[in-house]
């Protein structure tokens, strides 16, 4: 686990450890109890299970075709006028990958960074931005952490594993700002559960591997025509890798998805959603350079580990006024908490809690077949508490607290247009930002699609502006060092400004058994929020740019085989200071990436899939013998999974999966990565 530097450690220390309520205890137990008693019912019921199971896959062909994101109502992807690419819960289960970044790894825009194995500090980039620009969501409300240095989900990204039950997951591509505010400069990643199944339903996934490694995941859920309940109960554990050092690296997580909703009337329902995650992982020395330019392998700490908590409730009120109207209210509570302790003397521990109340109304005019208005509005509060020891190199643990909130409101609309019969679509739209802190921003947009039915093909533009305010500890941050206050935040930072554009075309052919496409995309930052190591603080001091090429080819030629190919190249960039004249790479990304999925459906009950991915060279900031920085390079890797799934019975499945097939021995980021890994288990399902 890295922290982006010592600073982010004081705000966290409680002198008295927090308790934690170690769910995973309650939930193998409780699952196993209901998973029989839930599957007489459904064998009670066998027949009428059926009808429901046809009706229900009936439902999931016709959504894949609906996402939300893109235009903040449901829309066809066909007719979508920006990048939005969906990996849903059949992926996931072809690939047997529970691990939600690495499956969205496999889009073309999309880079993960992973420090490790299983648990270990990871980071999703689309496009080349960085994570504090790419909003995450779970059912259409944000996520966030309001305690991270910039206000990002990146010390979370690594307990992101998929409920039993995920429908989909998003992936808005792009500057979205305008439709989603601050952080929404690189992209959107929403997570959006299944919702209104009918009948009862139970699952039961274990999944085992090497370290002493386990995945569990159930769900038991019940639903009728006007109403639904539904929890997912998650535990993973492992002793991970010591990459020949004396220690490992632990991680346990234990976290749920859930849900339930009710409709009171046949043109309204209230819906509530939760995720939740709490987890425990061993931290550990970054990797180096010796006196020969050789690298010191990063090694796992006896003694310091960090705790994190993270949950969100939400609400979600939509009824429908009439033809002309309808309306969405939605409301959340969040927190998350990031404990670090040092060493095993009490109160040598940093605390960095967030919390994060969020309310939102849209409401959408259809004003005619081909005119769509969207107005809404939103307000964020954020609260940052965080805690460090007095001074604890002379022995002094008392905890010193760090207390600052703000708030925000903004306002958008937009205007969806669907002219000649439906073959021209133009999306305008606008937003303002009223921070309790800084000056007012206004971002615009506008994007269009042209569909030429005759041959399939999409010709696809969009072009806007994009904004990210700091976060709290960007503005208030600190840390005490010999029992003085190091103050890193900047309160005189601006918040950071972009423009993007892109243009790609999207072609299909032979009855849509063969799709190909590509994007051009560029993004332009100024104002740049950087950490300044000369005056220790927070400067705007950048410009950056990020432009490259997304593309893919999507054939299923027969039923038995498809192939998924997608390639990304990213030029990514920035000016190191206010002075610079010279442009820099950006450190930890690749420029050239490929990703091939071979799936294989030999039988009804079989399915294989073998997933290729390379990397090239990337550049490493690591620091050598002498304590100088080196832009230290990374070789370029190529890795080889596969997995398989065989349905043995009706209502159970046996799969495996190799990561790393051919034990290709590499780094990311300087830090070791695991070799070839086996892992396997079986799933129940009623």
């Amino acid at each position: 686990m890295v922290v982006p530097f010592r600073a982010q450690h004081h705000g966290e220390t409680t002198v008295n450890t927090r308790k934690r309520i170690y769910v995973h205890q309650l939930v193998l137990p409780l699952t196993l109890a209901l998973t029989p008693l839930l599957a007489l019912q459904a064998a009670a019921e066998e027949q009428q299970a059926a009808q429901q199971a046809a009706e229900k896959q009936h439902i999931t062909q016709t959504a894949e075709d609906i996402v939300v994101t893109a235009s903040r109502s449901e829309t066809s992807i066909e007719e979508t006028t920006k990048s939005i690419d969906v990996v849903d819960a059949a992926d996931r289960e072809d690939l047997q990958q529970y691990f939600l970044p690495e499956l969205l790894d496999n889009e073309p825009g999309v880079v993960l960074r992973s420090l490790g194995g299983l648990g270990q500090w990871s980071n999703l980039s689309i496009r080349g931005a960085g994570s504090q620009y790419t909003q995450f969501q779970y059912n259409g409300i944000p996520l966030r952490d309001a305690a991270d240095t910039q206000s990002t989900l990146q010390y979370f990204i690594e307990d992101m594993y998929s409920g039993s039950n995920l429908d989909r997951v998003e992936i808005l591509k792009g500057t979205n700002s305008t439709l989603y505010g601050s952080q929404a400069m690189g992209g959107v990643v929403n997570i959006i559960p299944k919702k209104w199944q009918s009948g009862p339903s139970a699952e039961w996934r274990n999944e085992v591997g090497p370290n002493s490694t386990y995945i569990g995941n159930a769900r038991v859920s019940y639903g009728k025509e006007n109403y639904y309940v539904d929890f997912n109960p998650m535990y993973i554990t492992t002793d991970g890798e010591s990459y020949g050092g004396p220690n490992s690296y632990n991680y346990d997580n234990t976290g749920a998805t859930f849900g339930g909703g009710v409709k009171p009337t046949d043109n309204s329902s209230l819906e509530f959603s939760g995720i939740f995650s709490d987890s425990d992982l061993t931290l550990g020395s970054t990797p180096s350079l010796d006196a020969n330019g050789n690298l010191v392998k990063n090694q796992a700490y006896a003694d310091q580990h960090r705790e994190g908590q993270l949950y969100q409730l939400g609400l979600n009120w939509n009824q429908t006024v009439s033809s002309l109207w309808d309306y969405t209210l939605k409301g959340s509570q969040g927190a998350t908490e990031r404990h670090y302790f040092w060493s095993n003397t009490n109160g040598d521990q940093s605390n960095y809690d967030g919390e994060t109340s969020y309310l939102e109304m849209q409401h959408n005019l259809h004003v005619s077949d081909w005119l769509t208005l969207n107005l809404g509005a939103d307000y964020e509060k954020s609260v940052y508490d965080g805690q460090e020891p007095q001074d604890k190199y002379s022995g002094d643990y008392t905890p010193v607290s760090f207390d600052e909130s703000w708030g925000n409101k903004d306002a958008f609309t937009q205007a969806q247009f669907a002219l000649m019969d439906r073959s021209l679509f133009i999306n305008l739209g606008g937003r303002y930002n009223d921070h309790d802190e800084f000056d007012g921003e206004a971002v615009w947009e506008t994007s269009a699609a042209y569909l030429v039915k005759a041959t399939g093909t999409m010709v696809h533009a969009h072009l806007g502006t994009g904004y990210r305010t700091p976060g709290l500890y960007e503005i208030y941050g600190g840390y005490l060092s010999g029992g003085t206050l190091v103050t890193v935040g900047n309160p005189d930072l601006q918040p950071e400004e972009s423009i993007g554009y892109e243009l790609g075309v999207d072609q299909s052919f032979v009855d849509g058994k063969v799709k190909v496409g590509a994007t051009y995309f560029a993004t332009q930052f100024d104002d740049m929020i950087i950490f300044d190591s000369l005056d220790y603080r927070y400067e705007n001091a950048t410009e950056g740019e990020n432009s490259g090429v997304e593309t893919y080819i999507r054939v299923q030629p027969w039923k038995v085989v498809k192939f998924d190919l997608a390639y990304t190249y990213i030029d990514s960039r920035y000016k190191a200071d206010a002075d610079a004249t010279d442009w820099t790479r950006k450190e930890y990304l690749p420029r050239n990436m490929v990703d091939f999925i071979v799936t294989f459906y030999p039988m009804d009950k079989l399915t294989v899939a073998v997933d290729v991915k390379w990397q090239d060279e990337k550049i490493v900031p690591l620091y050598d013998a002498s304590w100088s920085k080196v832009r230290w390079q990374e070789d370029d890797v190529t890795t080889v999974n596969l997995s398989t799934t065989y349905k043995a019975l009706q209502n159970m499945d046996l799969f495996a999966r190799i990561d790393n097939l051919f034990d290709a021995d590499y780094t990311e980021s300087g830090y070791c990565m695991p070799g070839l890994s086996v892992y396997g288990g079986v799933k129940l399902h009623f």
